[in-house]
């Protein structure tokens, strides 16, 4: 379980720097300006949380077939 949860958490790591340093400089803010910037910020916290999320469900159903 513990490498599963570093890979989640190393692939967020490499999203985030890939929309940040790549996508939103030159793909984004070139055609969509400050309203695109917004956008894809929003997107990458859900994505965040949604994936940080499942890290914390897998925990509990873990947990319950322990027992």
């Amino acid at each position: 379980m513990k490498k599963s949860v570093i890979l989640r958490i190393l692939g967020i790591g490499m999203f985030h720097a890939v929309l940040y340093l790549y996508v939103v400089p030159f793909m984004i803010y070139p055609k969509f300006g400050n309203n695109g910037i917004r956008f894809a910020v929003v997107v990458a916290i859900i994505v965040s949380i949604a994936v940080l999320g499942t890290i914390l469900i897998e925990k509990k159903i873990n947990k319950r077939r322990k027992k």
